[in-house]
């Protein structure tokens, strides 16, 4: 059991780390806009990524109860995870900005389906390796490590490797990522796996469809599942409001050979300090966490917007508490609606709510980010920032008409 705990702690730190180095919310927008490819299809880059992680996740879940053993599945999809982002390495410095489209576009997609079915794994092998206590140990030591380890390495970097250009500086982060990935991939083999007890009911052809219209039905039977729905549509106004901020930042800094190192930087602290912060007001209101979120991400999006029209200065400090806030604020939301959706809803009903809020809000994500990845295309990247500010102030005043949830504590983990 030790052996296996250490053994996937490693796993799930340089995974973790390589996730960040390689962000697809910071890091992908950044490089995709400093090498000047067209605005008007950044907006799908997180949307793309989170719908087919979503999707994979409905596709292999059957794939992953019935496979005998789980390693292989996580090392095939955390190589697959940093086979794209060599292919990001090897080609965004030297290609053409519209060839940059499609690549940086199919990237993502494979980033988010390799992502989902190495999630599912995951915690189905942690499910079996570990007691429920050391899981839960587990998912916060991993996620605090990471995140320390990831202000040490993104500024360690600079230091050591000392970068002559902006350039060599994006590109040895995306290859300290794509290192990390594959020592995850590595570790993993080392885990000594339990055999399963049981395997996934094979329900046959057309029984996924059929299943996912399940899902919906029982879900949206829910009295409150249907407000918390809308509130999640209005929460994506945070989740989609990085990459905005990443594209906006490189305007101003994709030259700065720290530029990129800092934002990441930035970034963990904030998910580093909410992992306290939201901890403590969790205990005693979702609906609470949730608003703040929401004011955040307006604080972050009010400094970029002074920085767009000179009411701030537009150094690399000031963008960086940009995204401390823009960080905390994500962290928060995706905390507060996971919270509230295992407060709201029975044991038996969780799944499927989860699985039909998923599956919903990746189509709207999709749909938003070309929305607002045509208005920063047609108007500048201010306007899809103001617009986004609007749907957050919205999402706190909709989160106030919410069903009170009925329990706060923090029994599981959500995405």
């Amino acid at each position: 059991m030790r052996r296996n705990e250490a053994v996937l702690l490693g796993q799930g730190v340089s995974g973790g780390v390589a996730n960040e180095l390689t962000s697809v919310g910071l890091v992908l927008p950044f490089l995709y806009t400093t090498i000047g490819a067209p605005i008007f299809f950044a907006g799908l880059i997180v949307p793309l990524n989170t719908l087919a992680k979503r999707i994979s996740q409905i596709f292999a879940a059957r794939f992953v109860g019935t496979a005998r053993s789980n390693t292989p599945i996580i090392e095939l999809a955390t190589l697959t995870m940093a086979a794209s982002i060599v292919l990001i390495g090897l080609t965004f410095s030297a290609i053409s900005p519209w060839w940059a489209v499609p690549i940086f576009l199919a990237v993502a997609a494979i980033l988010g389906a390799a992502a989902g079915i190495n999630g599912l794994a995951f915690q189905d092998l942690i499910g079996r390796a570990l007691p429920k206590e050391r899981r839960s140990r587990l998912l916060f030591i991993q996620s605090s490590i990471a995140g320390i380890i990831v202000v040490l390495v993104a500024y360690g970097a600079q230091q050591v490797l000392q970068p002559s250009t902006s350039l060599a500086a994006h590109q040895e982060l995306i290859w300290l990522g794509v290192g990390l990935y594959v020592l995850a991939a590595v570790v993993v083999l080392a885990v000594r796996e339990p055999p399963k007890t049981s395997m996934a009911v094979d329900t046959g052809s057309g029984g996924m469809v059929s299943e996912l219209a399940g899902n919906f039905r029982i879900a949206f039977a829910l009295p409150w599942f249907g407000k918390f729905l809308v509130a999640r549509a209005l929460y994506l106004s945070i989740e989609l409001a990085i990459p905005f901020f990443s594209i906006h930042a490189a305007t101003f800094h994709g030259d700065s050979i720290s530029g990129l190192n800092t934002l990441v930087i930035a970034a963990n602290i904030g998910i580093f300090l909410g992992g306290f912060l939201w901890a403590r007001i969790g205990r005693h209101s979702v609906e609470r966490i949730m608003v703040l979120a929401s004011f955040l991400a307006c604080g972050a999006g009010l400094m970029a917007l002074g920085i767009e029209f000179g009411a701030v200065p537009p150094t690399l400090f000031c963008y960086a508490l940009v995204f401390v806030a823009i960080a905390l604020g994500a962290q928060g939301v995706k905390n507060g609606r996971t919270l509230y959706l295992l407060g709201r809803a029975k044991e038996h009903e969780r799944p499927y709510c989860i699985a039909v809020a998923n599956v919903t809000t990746g189509v709207v994500a999709v749909a938003l980010g070309a929305l607002l990845g045509a208005l920063a295309g047609l108007k500048g990247v201010a306007w899809p920032i103001g617009a986004l500010m609007v749907l957050n102030i919205a999402a706190a005043i909709y989160t106030l008409r919410l069903p009170k949830d009925t329990d706060t504590d923090p029994a599981g983990r959500g995405d």
